[in-house]
């Protein structure tokens, strides 16, 4: 397939909405002017992520999204109030079978007349429990993610363990080794806080979440990967993308690091920032689960490379610019 030369993210739902962000080079936001306006409808925070990219070369373009968020509901009055057509969806990658990715993905095939192809792992769909330190369980909280239902709605489930090519210079990551220390999952279930996962077979284990999958969009030299939660680990989850697409450079990171979660301690906050830094990361984006304190953190330790990301916010890239600025090191996806 061909390789894009231009790259838009734009991030149709995500845990909050801030009005008063501006604009920045190569960034545009949904502010004032839709909150304000009564001609515009102002886009609304859900707890989740929903992240369309466009990419385009020469006269053709491709849309695809990565997950769908927590309801159908918010996925669609945001996209209406960015001015984003569904409709016009290629592809959808679902990074893993949590209801805050998939949870739109059955309004968004109602709302729709063509079918649509679904990048997701088979394991997505095994049933899921969580049982919390206050006594509180959520028995079987996926059971509305099966593929006959998806089916019926017109969407044609692609099931995938290793990497996928969805789109011109789009590859759906697939499983995501786990090879970096401090971000090995628990495989505890007698933990305060469980998240549980019933395998084929019956047998119970920690859900260490296996599904989990990242997106990697080419451009150029580089890559720019979209993550999840980021259960398999954020930095795992580049070298990973890295490796599969040969890419030089890491243009952008979007998404959740998994880093705000009680009982995540400081220690693996620092260990990310600090390999983040060294993957020259060219432009960070941490959003929903990465957690405020975390993403303070990274804006305070590095300040060139990050983006206050929210809804409606949309962030453009060009592989033209991007080669210029390549003499002039990291940061240049940002900054011509």
């Amino acid at each position: 397939m061909q390789d894009p030369t231009k790259v838009t993210v734009t991030s149709i739902t995500e845990n909050y909405v801030d009005m008063l962000l501006a604009d920045e080079e190569h960034i545009s936001r949904a502010g004032l002017f839709h909150h304000f306006d009564p001609k515009r409808t102002p886009p609304i925070g859900e707890n989740g992520i929903a992240l369309l990219v466009e990419v385009e070369w020469g006269r053709y373009s491709y849309r695809a999204l990565f997950d769908t968020g927590m309801t159908g509901k918010v996925l669609l009055h945001n996209a209406a109030a960015l001015g984003v057509d569904l409709g016009q969806l290629d592809h959808v990658v679902v990074s893993h079978g949590h209801p805050d990715h998939y949870g739109g993905l059955v309004g968004l095939l109602e709302s729709r007349e063509a079918s649509l192809p679904l990048s997701i792992h088979p394991e997505a769909f095994l049933p899921r429990y969580l049982r919390l330190a206050s006594g509180e369980v959520a028995p079987f909280y996926n059971s509305d993610l099966t593929r006959e239902h998806l089916e019926r709605l017109g969407g044609r489930v692609v099931g995938h363990r290793e990497p996928l090519e969805v789109g011109p210079g789009l590859i759906a990551t697939g499983e995501i080794p786990r090879n970096v220390a401090f971000e090995q999952p628990s495989r505890r279930i007698d933990t305060p806080n469980a998240l549980i996962q019933v395998a084929h077979d019956g047998c119970v284990h920690a859900d260490v979440v296996p599904d989990d999958q990242a997106m990697a969009i080419k451009l150029g030299d580089g890559i720019i990967v979209l993550v999840g939660c980021s259960h398999a680990g954020v930095v795992n989850s580049i070298r990973h993308a890295l490796e599969i697409t040969g890419a030089q450079r890491v243009l952008g990171v979007f998404g959740g690091f998994h880093l705000g979660f009680p009982g995540v301690p400081q220690e693996r906050t620092t260990a990310t920032i600090e390999a983040l830094r060294e993957l020259e990361v060219e432009m960070l984006c941490p959003m929903h689960c990465t957690g405020m304190q975390a993403m303070m953190e990274m804006r305070r330790q590095l300040p060139d490379a990050f983006v206050m990301n929210c809804t409606g916010t949309r962030v453009h890239f060009d592989a033209a610019r991007i080669e210029l600025s390549a003499k002039n090191g990291p940061g240049g996806a940002r900054r011509s």
